[in-house]
């Protein structure tokens, strides 16, 4: 029965001519015949199943892939396939499988867009591994963060996750600047600016989170905080006095 046909397909598939043009040839027709044997035993590729694709492009996918509905599923290769698109630009890793008798299965993790880097006048996505890439559609992206500066996409996921703990600052945000590659400025998106230290990232944020809970500071008509020094935020104003506030930390 078709126990005893796969069995005969398994050790047809196994064999290998070396010798001479026709052992090649013959070869050849063997294996041609054991895929189209295979194939009117059902194993023909009627599904794919593809998980995770978010950003990736589908039709690209499927032309990497070369796999057509019908063909024979022991003609797909599967460990090729993982190698071409894991080469894609959004797809971080991925596994295929043929599930048989009739499914090639994909699944895919993407990159993570967590914000836009911009360079120059080019405009980058910055994914949750600090890496980069170009995106073709910048309007999908539109609502993500923005970060400038030399090595700001390596330093951004750990910028958001601070903010992430401080919402009242958060929610003000416009933009971050990586300042020589050794601290953040926020700009706050009625144009104040707050000036991060190197050191203690969080600690500073929530010093002024807690200013502004006591004080409202972030609503005074200043131009910046400054909180490179620890336990100290110093504002300028407007009108150019500067003072210093005492945080109590």
């Amino acid at each position: 029965g078709k126990i005893l046909a796969l069995a005969v397909l398994v050790i047809w598939l196994g064999a290998w001519f070396f010798l001479t043009d026709a052992d090649i040839r013959t070869y050849e027709w063997v294996k041609n015949k054991s895929y189209e044997i295979s194939a009117n035993m059902g194993y023909r590729v009627k599904h794919l199943l593809v998980e995770g694709r978010e950003n990736t492009d589908a039709d690209a996918l499927l032309a990497l892939m070369n796999i057509q509905k019908g063909d024979p599923i022991f003609l797909f290769d599967s460990h090729e396939a993982q190698k071409i698109i894991s080469r894609m630009k959004w797809v971080r890793s991925v596994e295929v499988e043929r599930r048989l008798p009739d499914t090639i299965y994909v699944k895919i993790v993407e990159a993570r867009p967590i914000a836009l880097w911009k360079k120059g006048q080019d405009i980058f996505i910055v994914d949750n591994g600090g890496e980069v890439l170009k995106p073709d559609n910048l309007k999908k992206f539109k609502d993500l963060p923005m970060v400038t500066g030399a090595g700001a996409p390596k330093k951004t996921l750990e910028l958001l996750q601070m903010l992430e703990a401080e919402p009242l600052i958060k929610e003000r945000v416009d933009s971050a600047q990586r300042i020589e590659n050794r601290r953040w400025n926020l700009r706050l998106q009625d144009g104040k600016l707050i000036k991060l230290p190197e050191e203690d990232m969080g600690l500073a944020l929530r010093t002024l989170a807690l200013a502004h809970e006591n004080e409202q500071i972030l609503d005074k008509d200043v131009l910046y905080f400054d909180m490179r020094e620890p336990g100290r935020i110093i504002i300028r104003s407007k009108l150019g006095r500067v003072r210093e506030y005492k945080t109590g930390l």
